[in-house]
Order: structure tokens, then sequence, then C-alpha cells
């Protein structure tokens, strides 16, 4: 199609050119447009047309917009589609790059080349907002599962989850391999009846043992008698601990690690398993918070709902916000992932199941992770993180907390970095027009104080928070850093329709980043967590316009004397054990 219309279309790209440069014709260099099929056409200009020129390079380190290297395209190659850009507006057809002087065979030959990495490049994302659209776009998912279905999350619980349990059972009957992670015994720190939203007498005790114990029963008993694989993601460490693997005489670290080298295990594998097992000695302090649910190896659900009644729910929900709280019913977000990129969700899934005792698969054969295929234009980094990245050093921190054990406010002195926040934290050095934020704990003292160093900068920096919580501690935590962000600049516009548990921020319109992670000291320290960072106008842009909508159903925070009070002292006792052990 393109090699049809490229003669025309050039020389008048370059006599067009030449009108605005006084440079010889001669000068420029014919681009081939024989390589362009339509497919890459349109990757070529999804690229080009993001707001700054090409996307951004959000593999490690992630440099800022000041970077030479903080992005795909060269330096030259961006200024120079940039300047081409600002005068036609927006690339329409690769046939207008014929003519640019500065941008050559070779430049189009290593811009097709880079877009041809699928997994990275060739994606498609579209968003899923509240209980009834992720309740419906969810089980459709998994319905048209044909060869597998494999989910890692924190909760299943309620009513969806029962529903979960038989459809996985009915597809494992029909021949579909089905394995599921998730916390099926233990202590759940959520505040409802552990997230699930199951509703009884019981809910307003919040009665973890008579309540969601009972409901997560039921489920287990189900997927054992139908023979679904499932494995219980707690403890995530010192697996040697739990009582599948002492009843195979697994019972020691050093049996534990003749155990992985005879199950074929890959060393990369069992090192990170080392780590985790270094950071873990207790087993209820550390979760895994992964959220994926993969099918078919090249469709995901992703995102930060659980799977339970307080994130699917069939009904919209009521205006009054005491009823949508009294039925444990959240506002929350996720969305379908297709193309390349599930297969790095494929491989963390083999690596977690196989680490923690479920059977060997080769999560590379083409059953697992079918062909490549371009599913669309969507840029797609995966960032899995594990415990210890950051640390609270005792020995800094030890004075800190016997000051807030007594009401003073000294914050939580950390070492070392987690990926998932780097990240958080340079992009904000990118946005050029507007950041925003829709996210339920956010309690990171140096991420948000840093954040509302670069408000001023930012033309629209907006930030949809909580005005309910599941955890009324948890909430006072989080509303202590208010005040800073709206001296800073910050619009705080808080959520008064549902508990929120959203997980999700957009930058420019074009950039989102999404999953598991929360804005706490915990999502950076302590669990297994799992990040979506996301390049593409058109999924960015519908984010965008969902939180918007959602500041529909907010009201501007104002800070209160207990927030102005909270953001200079501490509530003996609670706080310490809040900042230091908890978050």
């Amino acid at each position: 199609m393109w090699s049809e219309i490229m003669v025309f279309q050039c020389d008048f790209a370059e006599s067009n050119e030449q009108s605005m440069n006084e440079s010889p014709a001669a000068s420029l260099q014919p681009v081939d447009l024989n390589r362009v099929t339509d497919d890459m056409a349109a990757a070529i200009l999804a690229c080009l047309n993001l707001p700054p020129v090409g996307y951004i390079d959000d593999r490690q380190p992630f440099g800022g917009p000041d970077d030479p290297s903080a992005f795909v395209l060269p330096p030259e190659v961006r200024r120079t589609l940039g300047e081409r850009r600002r005068h036609i507006g927006r690339f329409s057809s690769p046939a207008e790059l014929c003519g640019i002087d500065g941008f050559g065979p070779t430049d189009l030959d290593a811009l097709i080349g880079i877009l041809g990495d699928l997994p990275r490049f060739g994606n498609r994302v579209r968003p899923l907002w509240g209980g009834p659209e992720s309740n419906r776009e969810f089980f459709a998912l998994l319905e048209g599962a044909r060869r597998s279905i494999h989910i890692s999350t924190y909760i299943v619980g309620g009513e969806a989850g029962l529903r979960l349990a038989r459809l996985l059972a009915r597809k494992h009957k029909e021949g579909v391999k089905v394995r599921i992670m998730f916390c099926a015994t233990g202590f759940v720190i959520s505040g409802s009846p552990s997230g699930t939203g199951f509703v009884s007498r019981c809910s307003e005790l919040r009665s973890w043992l008579l309540n969601d114990m009972y409901v997560r029963r039921r489920i287990v008993k189900e997927l054992r008698e139908a023979g679904v694989p499932f494995i219980n993601t707690a403890p995530i460490g010192r697996h040697w601990r739990r009582t599948d693997f002492r009843k195979k005489g697994i019972s020691t670290p050093d049996a534990y690690e003749r155990w992985v080298r005879d199950q074929g295990i890959p060393d990369d594998w069992a090192a990170e398993q080392v780590r985790i097992d270094e950071e873990c000695a207790l087993g209820f302090s550390n979760v895994d918070h992964r959220k994926m649910v993969i099918v078919d190896g090249d469709r995901a659900f992703i995102g930060s709902q659980n799977l339970a009644d307080s994130y699917f729910y069939d009904n919209a929900l009521s205006d009054s916000p005491v009823v949508n709280r009294r039925n444990w019913q959240w506002h929350d977000n996720s969305a379908i992932l297709e193309g390349g990129a599930v297969r790095e969700l494929t491989r963390l899934f083999a690596m977690r199941w196989t680490l923690s005792g479920g059977d060997w698969f080769d999560w590379n054969d083409s059953f697992y992770s079918p062909p490549l295929r371009r599913a669309g234009h969507a840029a797609v980094t995966i960032e899995a993180t594990i415990p210890g990245g950051v640390r609270l050093p005792l020995k800094q921190n030890w004075k800190g907390f016997v000051a807030t054990f007594f009401g003073g406010d000294v914050r939580p002195v950390s070492v070392g970095a987690n990926p998932v926040k780097e990240r958080l934290l340079s992009l904000v050095r990118h946005a050029s027009s507007d950041f925003y934020v829709e996210h339920c704990y956010p309690a990171d003292a140096d991420l948000l104080t840093r954040w509302a160093a670069s408000a001023a900068r930012v033309p629209s920096f907006h930030m949809v928070v909580p005005l309910h919580y599941d955890t009324i501690l948890l909430g006072t935590e989080c509303d202590r850093y208010f005040p800073e962000l709206v001296e800073a600049g910050v619009h705080l516009h808080g959520f008064n329709r549902a508990i929120l548990h959203s997980k999700i921020l957009v930058m420019d319109g074009f950039y989102v980043a999404t999953g598991s992670y929360n804005l706490n000291l915990r999502s950076a320290r302590a669990d297994l967590e799992n990040e979506f960072f996301i390049q593409c106008s058109e999924y960015g842009g519908a984010v965008r316009d969902r939180i918007r909508g959602d500041m529909e159903w907010c009201i501007p925070v104002a800070s209160s004397v207990l927030d102005r009070y909270r953001s200079r002292r501490s509530i003996p006792v609670l706080d310490a054990l809040l900042r230091y052990l908890l978050l």
C-alpha cells in the first residue's frame, strides 16, 4: 500500500521541504517505504505522535527528560522529527518522513527494528473501571480460555471467589491447564472482612475468623475436590517450613536447596528465592501482593483488583457513600493486556509457582507462550519487585521509633532503592502538561515530599485520594501528608462515593503506571509487587478521562485541624507500630 503512494508523497514532501529551507534538495536523502507494512505504518505513527516524540526508554536506569538516553530515539533524530511535527501538527502517514533533512534510510531502518520488538512495543491495553465492568470482563476473559489459565493474586473471597472456583473447576474438567495462587490461609492485612466484601451479620465486626476464613475454606475445598492445582502463597519465603514440603521430607534450607536442583529450577530463580528467604523471617509479615490473571499466554487481567466481592459486584454504586461502605463495595480499576508482554507475566508466574512447590512447566513452550503477534502499539514495561530493596536500618531508626512511640514526629529513615518507586519519582520529572494520580494509600513520606517539590513545575497536578478508608488508623496516616501536598500546589480530590482502592496514575495523557504497588513503604520494602508502565496515547487518554470522571464524585480536600496536627505530631504507640512495622 505505502509503496504505491510513495513516489507522489515523497516528491510532495521534498518540494515542500525546499520551500521551508534554503538547503538544496540534493542534500535530502530519499527514504524507501517498501519495508513499511500497514501494521508497521500504524506502529510508526503511534510512536512518533506521542507527546514527547517517541517512547520514553523506561528500562533501568530511568532517566529524566534532559538525559540523552531517556528516549528510545536518538536525541538528534527526536529533535529533527520534533521540528517537523511542530510544523505539520502530527504525522498522518509514514510518507511524511520523506525529505526530512537529518532523517534518512538508516534512521527508518533503525526505527522499524526498534518497533519490531513485539513484547515491548506490540501490545494493546484496555481500561476497566469499577466493579460491574471489571466483573463482566474478568469472567468473560476466563470463559474464553482454550489452553491455560494462570492466576496469581492476594485475596480470593466472597461470592465472587466461589464463582471463580466453580468456573476454574469446569475449565479444568474441559482440559484447560489451570493453576491458581493466592493467600489461602493466614491473616490478610485489609479492612473489610479481609477485603472479601462478603456481607453477613458479622461484617460490621470485621470477623476474620467467622466470616473471611470460613469463605476461604469453602473456596479451597471446592478447588481441592475438583482437582484444580492451587498454591497457598502464605508464606512467600522459607518454604521448608510449609506443611506440604514437610510431608515430602523437606524441612531444612539444605533439603529445600537439593529439591530445587532436582526439579531443574533455573539458578537465577533459585537465587531470587534465597534473597526472599533472607528477608522473610516471619511468615505473616511479607505477602505476595502481585495481581495477574493470564489466559492462553497472550491475554491478561492486570491492575489492583483482588478477586472478591469488594471489587467485583454487579450493581452500580449508590450515590450514598454510606450505602456503599456498608455493603463493602469499593471503587477500583484494572485493565486487559494483550500481546507479547504477557510472556513476561507467564515467566513470573512460573517462577513463583515452581519455587512454591507447584509442578514444573515450560513457560516458554508455544502452548503457554503462543507465537508473537502485534496486538496494538502500547509499549509495556513490567517491573516485579521482591522484599529487601528498601530497608529501615535499626541503628538509624531506633531513636525515631522511640520518639514516635511517645508522640513525636520522626519519619522513618530508609536505605536502598525500589525500582518501582524510582520510576515513579523519575516520571513526574517528565510531566510537561499534567499528572493525574488516583491512589488509595499515599503514605510514603519520601515519595510524596519529592512529588510536592515537583508540583510547582507541572501545570496541572491532581491527586484523587480517599475520604473513606477500610482502616481508620491507615487513613489518618495518609491524611497527615495532605497539608504539605496542598501547600505545594497539588490539587487534592477526596473520593466521596466509596472506599477507594485504585493504584493508578497517568502523565501527559499517554504514560500510565498501574499495578499492585501502593504509595507506601510496605510496598517498597516488604512485599512481592508488580507494576506495569504503559505508554499509549489511546490508553493513557482513556485513563485520564476516567480519573477526571471520578473527580466529579470528589470534594476538595481541605486540611483539618487534625490533619495539621498529625503533620507535626504522632499518636503515641499506635503510630510507631504503624509507621515502622506495618507500613
